[in-house]
């Protein structure tokens, strides 16, 4: 049988995708490795202007976990602290709810789904990509392949799409704590000069997650609670005393390098979307956003898709490469934290635009830092 479309991955990126274009009247199928509900490792952030994206679509009330946030504090390596507050509030909720709602969502708008089908590679015809090989050398013919499969897309590496990316090189580990005591209604980035944390509260019940973010180490190095556990208590320790009251449930997840550069994001059958069209960083937390407007964008224009992506996100791509030349200098951080709170306008305006909610403009650096 062949297909309009098969989607690779069923995270907000695929679902999504495959909702959008299967209530189109295309013939869609859907296929992850995973079985879902299934834990992913994500700093678990939706950005205002993600939020708008799911009620705008009716998503939003599907979801029946997660805690709305007005802002992120940030703290900086020399003590300094400035919470920015979005003007709509962001959804802190686990991946395995999302996930889980958007892929029945996909279900309910007409895609089929096969889950525990994991990718071994793709199918080309004529130097055009006409489908993919699941398990059992399975041959799945379509039209239009889409990888949604994240940062280590086996799309994108088939297609040898992926290019060198030598900085930002960082490791990152998520976790779930619970039982721990947070009744702000703002999530937490902590900066130091290894790097930073994020914790943000997943419910009202003590349930958080937390996302570090580290230099990528030399040789191979496995996610432990161990290595966590000396990093918190090290580098954060006044986080570390918070969470120690609480319990780690659950494993450590990580995934490195994190920063990816993919090109082209679309050709001849063939389409990328969320992480597998490329991915920086994580701390201005934008990645589930991205996923959900680019699949917004390719049901939009299939055609028109490579170019209208890059109109969408290059000016924010700019800012973060630029929040991340701020990152790497802990005096400079110290000084961004110090005027935002000398700024409120300025305060204002990054935070709508880190929040997806209003065009970035790579300027606010220079208003940020001009004397």
């Amino acid at each position: 049988m062949k297909y309009d479309v098969v989607i690779v991955g069923g995270g907000p990126a695929g679902s999504l995708s495959a909702a959008l274009l299967a209530a189109q009247g295309r013939h869609v199928l859907l296929v992850d490795a995973a079985r879902f509900p299934r834990p992913k490792a994500c700093a678990e952030l939706i950005s205002p202007g993600g939020v708008a994206i799911l009620e705008r679509l009716g998503v939003l009330s599907k979801l029946t976990s997660g805690r709305r946030l007005r802002g992120m504090q940030v703290h900086s390596p020399g003590g300094y602290c400035h919470t920015l507050e979005y003007p709509h509030r962001a959804l802190s909720i686990e991946r395995r709810d999302l996930d889980h709602t958007l892929l029945e969502f996909a279900r309910s708008s007409g895609a089929q789904v096969r889950e525990h089908f994991p990718v071994r590679g793709i199918l080309k015809t004529d130097g055009c990509v006409s489908g993919v090989i699941g398990p059992h050398t399975e041959a799945i013919k379509a039209d239009l392949t889409v990888g949604a499969d994240g940062l280590h897309s086996v799309v994108a590496r088939d297609l040898h799409l992926r290019r060198p990316h030598f900085w930002p090189r960082r490791l990152g580990l998520t976790a779930h704590f619970t039982d721990v005591d947070w009744s702000e209604d703002v999530g937490e980035m902590l900066v130091s000069g290894a790097g930073y944390v994020g914790v943000a509260p997943l419910d009202d019940s003590g349930r958080l997650s937390l996302g570090l973010v580290q230099p990528l180490p030399r040789g191979r190095l496995g996610p432990s609670s161990g290595a966590l556990d000396r990093t918190l208590r090290d580098v954060y320790p006044d986080l570390h005393r918070r969470l120690s009251r609480g319990h780690l449930d659950g494993h450590v997840a990580g995934i490195g390098p994190m920063a990816t550069r993919v090109h082209p994001t679309a050709g001849a059958g063939y389409a990328l979307v969320g992480d597998a069209a490329g991915f920086i960083d994580p701390f201005t937390g934008e990645g589930i956003f991205r996923a959900l407007r680019g699949a917004e964008l390719l049901a939009e224009d299939v055609h028109t898709y490579a170019a209208r992506r890059r109109g969408v996100f290059g000016a924010k791509e700019r800012l973060v490469y630029a929040v991340q030349v701020v990152l790497r200098t802990p005096r400079l951080v110290d000084v961004a934290v110090r005027r935002l709170n000398e700024r409120p306008s300025v305060a204002a305006r990054l935070a709508a635009m880190l929040g997806d909610l209003e065009k970035a403009r790579l300027q606010i650096i220079w208003e940020l830092f001009r004397p």
